[in-house]
């Protein structure tokens, strides 16, 4: 009975022990969430390599070991994104045979993903915004002259991830340069239909 009620009395203070360690370690992980880590990258806007070192003048980030699995058959590139000024363009100038795109909130929830088969034309192009600038997007603006999908969201910041598939080794530098071309940038005015007329 005795050892019985030692290892119960082991097991309580073990599992305190534990409880309390987790409570001082949440901090800790509340600031290494994805957009913290990311933020550690590059500013707003900026285009960064997640899981590959580059030369630091190249315009992609190295990342950090923060990103625990970064699969190799995949070449993934992040920016982050404000809509407080107006919507966001989301794009890439090149094309490949398979992408697929998220759009995240600050807090990592999934708001929106879309792949190159469901894409118009294949093409990676997105204008996201809260509905209100999309409205005035569509209404107003030119956004409408060229093949743009347009994603609104709820909340003010935001983040995409794009994953290209590499199908094999020989076709690396063309799946890079899709990652080299994708573009996060504020919307231009006209584009925005916030222009004067």
């Amino acid at each position: 009975m005795g050892k019985l009620l030692l290892a119960i009395l082991v097991g309580l203070v073990g599992a305190g022990i534990v409880h309390i360690a987790i409570v001082f370690a949440i901090p800790g992980q509340a600031d290494n969430d994805a957009w913290s880590r990311l933020s550690r990258l590059g500013p707003l806007f900026q285009t960064v390599r997640i899981g590959f070192e580059e030369p630091e003048s190249d315009r992609h980030a190295a990342s950090p070991a923060g990103f625990v699995f970064v699969d190799p058959a995949f070449i993934d590139v992040a920016c982050r994104f404000s809509l407080k000024n107006g919507p966001a363009r989301l794009f890439s100038d090149e094309k490949t045979r398979f992408w697929t795109a998220s759009i995240y909130a600050h807090n990592g929830d999934n708001l929106y993903s879309i792949s190159e088969r469901v894409a118009l034309e294949g093409r990676l192009d997105l204008l996201v915004g809260t509905s209100e600038q999309l409205d005035l997007a569509r209404i107003e603006g030119s956004s409408g002259d060229i093949p743009t999908v347009p994603v609104a969201v709820a909340g003010q910041d935001g983040y995409l991830t794009v994953r290209v598939l590499v199908p094999s080794e020989s076709e690396r530098p063309f799946v890079d340069r899709f990652a080299r071309s994708v573009t996060c940038r504020p919307a231009t005015p006209e584009e925005a239909g916030t222009t004067e007329p």
